[in-house]
């Protein structure tokens, strides 16, 4: 990162602030709604306690009428409301709605113009009625609603700072809880610090969580593509030195030989030879140039295009491109199945082209007997190529998939043709199989290029 970039904010941080920001939010609902039902209960409980209130005063409060004569209500000295600490507010009337007795906090006129049982309010006051038909006298008590609106201001405000103290604390057990479970996230990111070209090891997932080990599994499948790249081209690289190293070699051995006995006898025709020899020797550089590129691109596993091939028609292309050549001419017989239909698989048949070609080279080259080239279609989709030399000693049969072993100079120099086939086999899910003698008798080797499945057209 350099050092103009901004910072960016790191995980941790983000998700304490989200959760934080998730929770204040969810309790700040909360909070409201557990304002509004403490305040129903509130009330409901100031409801039941005036209305208990009412009934007992009510037996209490006619002992303190006036005489019939006096204009003033009488005036009754209670102590404060006990359950409230507020003072008594008792009106007692007569039924055409005058005030008879009365507390000191009560006003000396009624509260409510009509009668009637039950709760009621106007803006000063929460008002209960009850009438008493032995007396024929209505009882009223009140509750003041700023009394009413005070306790519930003082529930709210202690939800409030009790949220306002928590959210301090809640913040750092977020952000210790945030921290602990992305530990895990920290040690993948000094795992994947830690790989480069020469330390592409897995990395561990075992202890990680379900997320984080499926991004662990992603990075170790990139890991091992980019292994895989890094060993082709390392892999291209021996190959090119050791392949290219003696063709080369000769080259400059055939000229320097033919320059120095030109040099010293124009006569002879010598420097004609070595010349000759040296143009083989540039021929047999090609060939083995042609077949490092071939190997670069079966190992490196370069997006071929699948498609449904007929492998009758392709060893035909095949065989009719070697017959061109003197050596295969009347050497290399091609024996179609019967009817020569079809026998059709998925694959790249740039790929299967270059690995049924040198099958077919290498047959040519290492023995000098007929060499048999055929498809078969039962039990699964195989090409075979058979020659009819001495064969390959058993013990000799892994070699040939080795690069550069040369076990026999004569036979098994097969090398990186045969890595080739083996690349493109395994690309195409298919089994190389090495058979000598073949498994229906005779000499010679049978190498067979054995489908698991055909594929229709």
């Amino acid at each position: 990162m350099s050092a103009d970039a901004p910072l960016q904010p790191s995980l941790v941080s983000s998700l304490t602030r989200a959760l934080l920001a998730a929770v204040v939010l969810v309790w700040a609902v909360g909070t409201g709604m557990v304002a509004w039902y403490v305040n129903y209960k509130i009330q409901r409980n100031f409801d039941f306690e005036l209305s208990e209130s009412a009934h007992r005063q009510l037996f209490a409060s006619p002992m303190y009428i006036p005489d019939p004569g006096e204009a003033t209500p009488a005036v009754m000295h209670e102590a404060p409301d006990t359950v409230h600490d507020a003072p008594l507010l008792l009106q007692l009337r007569d039924l055409q709605g005058r005030v008879l007795v009365r507390t000191e906090a009560a006003p000396e006129t009624g509260w409510t113009s009509e009668l009637a049982e039950g709760f009621s309010d106007t803006s000063n006051y929460r008002i209960f009625t009850i009438y008493d038909p032995a007396k024929q006298l209505w009882l009223q008590l009140a509750d003041t609603q700023e009394e009413r609106r005070e306790a519930s201001r003082n529930t709210l405000t202690g939800l409030v700072l009790l949220l306002l103290l928590i959210l301090p604390v809640l913040a750092l057990i977020i952000r210790w809880v945030a921290r602990r479970k992305l530990r895990s996230l920290g040690d993948i990111q000094e795992q994947i610090q830690a790989r480069n070209g020469s330390h592409l090891d897995p990395l561990r997932t075992a202890d990680y969580p379900l997320e984080l080990a499926q991004v662990g599994l992603g990075v170790n499948l990139l890991l091992g593509r980019l292994q895989e790249a890094l060993n082709v081209e390392r892999s291209l690289a021996a190959n090119a030195a050791h392949e290219l190293r003696t063709p080369l070699a000769s080259v400059r051995l055939r000229l320097h030989t033919a320059i120095d006995q030109a040099e010293s006898n124009a006569a002879s025709n010598v420097p004609l030879e070595e010349a000759k020899a040296a143009l083989q020797a540039l021929e047999t550089l090609s060939h083995r140039t042609e077949r490092l590129l071939q190997l670069s691109r079966a190992e490196a596993g370069d997006s071929a295009s699948f498609a449904p091939v007929d492998l009758v028609q392709l060893a035909g292309t095949l065989a009719q491109e070697f017959w061109q050549q003197p050596r295969a001419l009347k050497r290399l017989d091609w024996i179609a199945p019967e009817g020569h239909e079809p026998v059709w698989i998925q694959g790249d048949i740039d790929g299967l082209a270059i690995a049924l070609r040198n099958l077919l080279d290498n047959a040519l080259t290492h023995t000098s007997a007929a060499v048999e080239l055929s498809v078969e279609r039962w039990p699964a989709p195989a090409l075979v190529v058979r020659d009819h030399g001495p064969g390959v000693p058993a013990a000799q049969l892994p070699l040939i998939l080795q690069r550069h072993v040369r076990a026999d100079s004569r036979r098994v120099g097969y090398g990186l043709g045969m890595s080739i086939v083996s690349s493109i086999a395994l690309k195409h899910g298919a089994q190389l199989e090495l058979r000598s003698p073949p498994a229906d008798g005779g000499t010679g080797l049978e190498v067979r290029l054995n489908f698991s499945t055909s594929t229709p057209r």
